[in-house]
């Protein structure tokens, strides 16, 4: 199963969401064990494993992490997860933070990340003192306070200001992908996620934005509508895999996000002048 977040928290669980408009905050639990899913994040998130672990496969690299763990994903990810339960037991905080959180960050404690090389996938093993932060900000995630997302947030700068003090590597390599990515957002989370999206509607509800700030954000990454961005992504995501793979037309079809194969099709030669197997067997 395919999960996309934060979305589904936000559509299927809202009550259990702490949130403002940069950042979301939720403790989740389970009792199930070797569970296997796939993530898909729309926004970049920070994991405090506080009971059991989970193993994680993110491409080719692979990471276990225990309790008190803290693990970080950028937006755009595909993970696969399974949790290894201690005594059926898991439990996680899961902090959510867009791009506007991450450069108010950058700006208020004067990090630069210029010298550090990108990297979307880290973690971090648990030292007493980053497990003192990982209990206060569960203390306060529990409790019912008028300013907890305030509270939240700057419990959140902590224990960044923590990792980029005593690992400044490994958290500036992550933070220098969030920066490299920042300024097309839109189009990096919805072309991590082509085969999602059938609409304007869906490209709007995967990057949570309105119909206005979609369009601003594709117009000045590509001087297309959404609408004609969306079609050019799906073919030249088709033609590639035309080319290089040998999976069935019908599955490039539904791959690149279209409903039918004869769409597919038609769509297909209006842009190449070639039906799909024509420009396979040319191209191969």
């Amino acid at each position: 199963m395919t999960y996309l977040v934060p979305n589904y928290f936000l559509e299927e669980q809202p009550n259990a969401v702490i949130s403002s408009d940069s950042l979301f905050t939720l403790a989740y639990s389970s009792r199930k064990s070797h569970s296997n899913f796939t993530i898909r994040n729309t926004t970049h998130v920070m994991i405090l494993l506080m009971e059991g672990s989970k193993k994680l496969t993110y491409k080719e690299e692979m990471v276990l992490l225990k309790k008190g763990d803290i693990l970080l994903l950028t937006q755009g990810n595909y993970i696969m997860s399974e949790i290894i339960s201690d005594e059926g037991k898991y439990e996680a905080l899961m902090v959510y933070f867009n791009d506007d959180f991450i450069m108010k960050f950058l700006q208020k404690y004067a990090i630069k990340t210029n010298n550090f090389e990108p990297k979307a996938f880290v973690s971090f093993r648990a030292d007493r003192l980053l497990k003192l932060l990982m209990d206060s900000f569960s203390l306060y995630i529990n409790q019912d306070l008028d300013r907890k997302n305030e509270i939240l947030q700057l419990k959140t700068q902590e224990l960044f200001l923590h990792l980029m003090s005593e690992h400044p590597k490994r958290f500036g390599s992550f933070l220098k992908a969030i920066s490299d990515s920042s300024p097309h957002r839109v189009a990096y989370i919805l072309e991590s996620n082509l085969d999602m999206i059938e609409s304007v509607e869906d490209m709007c509800r995967i990057a949570r934005v309105s119909k206005n700030e979609l369009r601003k954000a594709i117009e000045e990454y590509a001087s297309l509508s959404p609408k004609a961005w969306l079609d050019s992504k799906r073919l030249q995501e088709a033609s590639l895999l035309l080319r290089t793979t040998d999976e069935t037309i019908a599955s490039i079809a539904t791959t690149c996000g279209y409903s039918t194969l004869s769409w597919f099709g038609v769509q297909f030669k209006k842009a190449y002048g070639v039906s799909p197997k024509v420009y396979r067997e040319k191209n191969r």
